[in-house]
């Protein structure tokens, strides 16, 4: 486990690697969301985990979650349905707080580690 820590400490250090990892994250993040909902909370964890400290870990799951959202909704405008996605109501709520709370929710593993 120590190797770990070392090349999370070592990531983190480092301002380009850190923007790699968040980057390399996002894809795998969205690439597992793409398959079930756990990609979510993977996304929102491997972001969390490069980032420098637990306050920009949140940020950084949150900042997943919406980024993983728009991926999803400019899906629905390059079908043509955005105009009756944007009027659907609770089911247009529920599709931005899933991805942004369970980013957020899998962000949280950087106070742990």
């Amino acid at each position: 486990m120590s190797v770990a820590r070392a090349w999370l400490r070592e990531v983190r250090s480092d301002a380009r690697a850190r923007w790699a990892g968040l980057l390399a994250g996002t894809v795998v993040g969205l690439a597992a969301a793409w398959v079930h909902w756990y990609g979510f909370l993977v996304g929102g964890a491997l972001v969390g985990l490069v980032s420098a400290d637990a306050k920009r870990g949140l940020l950084a799951g949150v900042g997943f979650g919406l980024v993983a959202w728009a991926v999803f909704a400019g899906l629905v405008a390059a079908n043509g349905g955005l105009v009756a996605y944007a009027g659907m109501g609770r089911l247009l709520y529920l599709s931005v707080g899933i991805p942004v709370g369970l980013a957020a929710l899998g962000s949280l593993v950087r106070g742990v580690v």
